[in-house]
């Protein structure tokens, strides 16, 4: 099989399934799972899949990312609640790195880095 037949079907058992796996991809059209990744990283260029970790979903299934104010807003209680319980669990000594996030901004609002 020729590299757009491929693509052709992975782009339509993406948009028919909403979404494809590398390992199965790879089984089902008899190819390396890097072969599938490639065909997936190229297809990504093209603007018709988005990689997500281990396959892809059709760009017409992506929804747009609320603003962070927006996101910050949601679920407050709960992520005060993480970010205590996460304090609690810092050793005395030693550093903790965390990625940026409105759960781990709470941190910031509760425990001022001395």
């Amino acid at each position: 099989m020729y590299a757009e037949e491929r693509h052709q079907l992975i782009v339509q058992q993406a948009r028919r399934e909403g979404r494809v796996d590398v390992a199965a991809l790879a089984a089902e059209l008899e190819v390396t799972s890097e072969t599938i990744r490639r065909d997936l990283t190229m297809l990504e260029r093209q603007g018709v899949l988005r990689r997500v970790h281990g396959g892809a979903i059709p760009v017409e299934r992506l929804r747009f990312e609320r603003s962070l104010a927006a996101r910050d807003a949601l679920m407050q209680a709960e992520k005060e609640r993480i970010a205590k319980a996460a304090l609690e669990e810092l050793p005395d000594e030693g550093a903790v790195l965390l990625d940026a996030g409105t759960t781990t901004a709470r941190q910031s609002d509760i425990h001022a880095i001395p």
